[in-house]
């Protein structure tokens, strides 16, 4: 449980940071991996099906816009794919407790 606190304090403090400088649109795919990787560790996929689902889903989103050059719609998705990330660690951390 107090892993699962440390991740999400972890996460908002470096997506804080993330918004004050400018970071490239690797950047955010690689911040987006990173918060579906730690999800899926969580159990999100088997817990939290749907917002799983929804931040993978705009992280494919972001990986296709991205490669076509689009990069504003590309850090758009990434920041929707780490945004439902969180949502789903949070809802397998909240499952835990019960």
């Amino acid at each position: 449980m107090l892993r699962k606190i440390f991740i999400l304090i972890f996460t908002f403090v470096g997506l804080t940071f993330a918004f004050e400088r400018n970071i490239t649109v690797s950047e955010y795919l690689d911040e987006a991996q990173k918060a579906l990787k730690i999800a899926y560790e969580n159990g999100a996929h088997i817990k939290a099906q749907y917002e799983y689902g929804k931040a993978l889903g705009y992280y494919n989103i972001a990986k296709e816009q991205a490669s076509d050059f689009q990069t504003e719609k590309a850090i758009e998705a990434a920041k929707k794919s780490i945004e439902w990330s969180l949502k789903a660690i949070e809802k397998t951390s909240a499952g835990a407790e019960r």
